[in-house]
């Protein structure tokens, strides 16, 4: 289901361009989509800003519930880079599920993956403290985009941070501000363009202690 032949990409496939619009939150949907290469940016309008959900990539898929609800669509996609992406009409959708009971349950265990997440991501964007924010954001793209090593969990500096200010929606020099209150903690270590973070471990501690800080007026 996820990775088709290069037949099927011809007849339901599409190329898009970095920045170009998949789906507008909003929008009716009538088709669901799967990234067969590339990323695509999923984003959503909170009060006067926009906000970053999640950056997907090659093997994701996404628009599924709109044609499962009849709802239009809960948030944006944008072509992070160039995407190929196969796009399935709502009559597709339901033909291969009835030939492949399998799609039923990745697409259930990605729609748990993503409910937790959201939950774990509102919790955070409802922090009033910005380390609270930042902390609890970066615990979250580490678990996505972090590479384990013997030293900690290697992430893309520049990346991850353009990461934390379009999730966070909060200005850059405040979320380094951040980093570096991590960095005199012990807690991430910077090295050229790559950042490694000790672990999700000492970035949960740090989270209950600011958690603490907030719930007790610290």
């Amino acid at each position: 289901m996820l990775n088709v032949s290069g037949e099927v990409f011809k007849r339901y496939g599409r190329v898009y361009q970095p920045g170009e619009v998949v789906v507008r939150e909003g929008d009716v949907g009538e088709s669901m989509f799967i990234i067969q290469e590339g990323e695509v940016r999923i984003h959503k309008r909170i009060r006067d800003r926009e906000t970053t959900l999640a950056v997907l990539k090659a093997g994701d898929f996404f628009g599924e519930m709109a044609i499962i609800d009849k709802e239009p669509r809960s948030a944006s996609a944008t072509a992070a880079t160039e995407a190929k992406i196969l796009v399935l009409s709502k009559d597709i959708f339901e033909s291969q599920i009835k030939t492949n009971p399998k799609i039923i349950m990745s697409i259930l265990r990605k729609m748990s993956e993503r409910l937790r997440a959201a939950d774990r991501q509102i919790k955070t964007l409802l922090m009033r403290d910005n380390h609270s924010r930042v902390t609890g954001t970066l615990l979250l793209l580490m678990s996505k985009r972090g590479t384990p090593s013997e030293q900690g969990v290697v992430m893309d500096r520049k990346e991850t941070l353009d990461e934390l200010v379009n999730m966070t929606g909060l200005p850059l020099e405040k979320a380094e501000e951040v980093l570096e209150t991590l960095r005199r903690a012990g807690i991430v270590r910077f090295e050229n363009n790559v950042m490694m973070v000790k672990s999700a471990d000492s970035l949960e501690r740090f989270m209950n202690y600011l958690e603490m800080k907030e719930e007790f007026g610290l």
